[in-house]
């Protein structure tokens, strides 16, 4: 069971890092490296595909 902090759009990023999209679904399915975002700190997430998250990789 993956322990990563969830982040959804909108939320400030704690740190600046590259997150994944993960389907928010019980099999947390990769959304790929095409959706990936570099985010900073201090910045708000962007919006993310339909009923997905993003986790730090």
């Amino acid at each position: 069971m993956s322990s990563k902090q969830k982040y959804w759009s909108g939320q400030e990023c704690p740190k600046t890092a590259t997150y994944g999209q993960y389907r928010d679904t019980n099999d947390n399915t990769y959304a790929g490296s095409s959706y990936d975002r570099h985010v900073q700190r201090g910045e708000r997430f962007p919006p993310s595909l339909n009923n997905h998250h993003f986790e730090e990789k």
